[in-house]
């Protein structure tokens, strides 16, 4: 009796209690993951990630209905979801076990098909392949299962007849099925994820205003219809698919009446969410079914305008990057919290850029370091850097242990490379000789490679996206085929052959510098000044000309050194 009270006095309950109740829920105790805090929706505050499993999440996430290609906003949902499976996998070692709907059955998408004189499953198919496309042009990762609705028809059905069987359910005259909340309320808590009722009237054939459809009757023969037990040919509603697919599916073996985290847009907790939780509640008869929810804000455009499909105002994502990259995008939400509503204004996007120039600026300065110590004969401060490497490390982790604060993490990583450009370009550093027991590489190739990591840890494409910048721009292709018809197209390669092109115009360069010095006579000088000249002028043109495909030289007193321009 003491469960049903807790779960009935509702939000009133927090803190210790609440975590007492969840590990109570499950049949086997939960498993903390040490050191990992996350915002619940349903308790309204951080608390520490649990697991039925050790060391295994099992997470569920609402995927897209299939009726029109994804937009931008979309993209950030999934993309803020890509960014914490990837801390839960990298950083605190967790077997993530992601389950993914597609929602191929719906009213827009069975409208769609009549329109366009279409099978259903031809459109819902298009806009699959189109949306997991789109999702690979982002680099988010696949989830590890795939589901869709079409598929798992006879357990949605079977779902369905042990509500009824339970009387939590009821037919309509048309045989329609809608679930009884007023009967689920006498067992169990409504309005967990949001307390107050709110009148969604889904149908007059309802008992009450509130009860939501789980079973359509098919409204013509053009609509796609099964035949269940219960009479009259029908589909299932849109909450009832995610339920049954999670927790009776082909995924049993991993979800069943407990599973650690849900998740999807805000503007899915109420009603959506809160009628799967009804739902698998009920059929399992469980106070509760999910361990943790957990919602992203939305994207909206500028002046806090919703991107919304039926405002005509969205932005898709195959349109976003042909103007933009993907890993601008990522930065963005790295750079930004996942609860916060974020405006896409070229505001946001200039300095999600700025930051990704910050870092390749920082790679290419590194790397030209690591490869010329010898000949710059310069040294840095190693202590300074190890010890501040430490220490960020440290906060890197205790920053995305606390809800997956990226931005804060990203913005200790920025501080670091900061620190280590001021080192390698300070004039003291550069004109003061490298000792052997201080040359500095080793705190620099550490920074370097710590920095490194971070970001491939969190899904950008590559650190510097070298190679990214030069495959997309064809001006810059011959860089790559300079060594022939078979050429590695590796980063590593590319770099090495502007490195090896901006080391000879620095020693032709160097050399033209040198000659103002080495004059012995009038007649001699004469041809120095003019050779200087002419080697000096041409080595500005190829500056100059490299600038304006994106290769932007910096000219120092002894050295030259190389970045990619955006």
């Amino acid at each position: 009796m003491a469960l049903p009270l807790i779960l009935r006095l509702g939000s009133q309950y927090c803190g210790k209690r609440i975590k007492t109740c969840r590990r109570k829920f499950s049949s086997v105790p939960l498993n903390p993951v040490s050191g990992l805090n996350v915002f619940d929706s349903f308790s309204k505050k951080k608390s520490p990630l649990l697991t039925k499993q050790p060391n295994v999440l099992t997470w569920y996430i609402c995927g897209p209905t299939v009726y029109d290609f994804a937009h931008i906003g979309h993209a950030w949902c999934y993309m803020n979801f890509d960014i914490m499976r990837r801390v839960m996998e990298q950083y605190f070692n967790l077997n993530v076990i992601q389950v993914m709907n597609i929602t191929d059955i719906d009213d827009k998408i069975i409208q769609k098909a009549i329109d366009e004189k279409l099978d259903f499953k031809e459109v819902s198919s298009k806009y699959e392949m189109a949306f997991l496309n789109d999702l690979g042009s982002l680099s988010v990762q696949k989830p590890t299962v795939l589901t869709k609705v079409s598929d798992f028809i006879p357990q949605i059905i079977s779902f369905i007849e042990a509500l009824l069987h339970r009387e939590l359910a009821y037919t309509t005259n048309d045989g329609s099925v809608y679930f009884n909340i007023n009967a689920y309320e006498k067992k169990y808590k409504y309005g967990k994820l949001k307390p107050f009722q709110i009148s969604m009237a889904e149908s007059k054939n309802a008992n009450n205003c509130n009860d939501f459809a789980l079973w359509k009757a098919a409204k013509s023969d053009a609509e796609p219809s099964w035949a269940p037990s219960w009479g009259g040919k029908g589909r299932p509603g849109w909450h009832i698919e995610c339920s049954a697919m999670a927790s009776i599916s082909k995924t049993s073996y991993v979800f069943g009446p407990w599973v650690d985290v849900h998740s999807g847009g805000i503007d899915l907790l109420f009603p959506h969410h809160e009628n799967e939780e009804a739902q698998c509640c009920a059929y399992h008869e469980i106070p509760q079914w999910v361990g943790h929810w957990i919602h992203s804000n939305l994207l909206r455009l500028s002046g806090g305008t919703k991107m919304s499909k039926s405002l005509k105002n969205t932005v898709s994502i195959k349109e976003f990057l042909q103007t933009y990259s993907a890993d601008q995008f990522r930065m963005m939400c790295l750079i930004s919290s996942y609860r916060n509503d974020i405006e896409l204004t070229e505001a946001s996007l200039r300095l999600a850029k700025d930051f990704l120039d910050v870092v390749r600026v920082f790679v290419t300065e590194c790397r030209f370091f690591l490869r010329n110590n010898t000949v710059l004969q310069s040294s840095i401060n190693s202590k300074l850097l190890l010890t501040t490497l430490v220490e960020t490390e440290s906060m890197v982790k205790s920053y995305l242990a606390d809800d997956f604060n990226t931005a804060q993490a990203t913005s200790a990583v920025r501080k670091l490379i900061l620190l280590t450009r001021k080192e390698i370009n300070n004039s003291n550093t550069v004109n003061r000789k490298a000792t052997d027991h201080n040359p500095g590489i080793a705190a620099v190739a550490s920074v370097l490679n710590f920095v490194s990591k971070y970001f491939s840890n969190l899904g950008l494409t590559s650190a510097v996206v070298t190679l990214q910048l030069l495959c997309n721009r064809p001006e810059l292709i011959f860089f790559l085929t300079l060594q022939g018809d078979s050429v590695d197209t590796t980063e590593t390669d590319a770099s090495s052959i502007i490195d090896n092109f901006v080391e000879f115009r620095s020693q032709v360069r160097q050399c033209a510098l040198d000659m103002k010095s080495n004059q012995q006579g009038k007649d001699d000088s004469v041809d120095a000044v003019n050779t200087r000249k002419i080697l000096l002028t041409a080595c500005d043109r190829i500056r100059d000309d490299l600038k304006l495909k994106g290769i932007q030289l910096k000219d120092q007193e002894k050295t030259t050194t190389w970045t990619l321009m955006r």
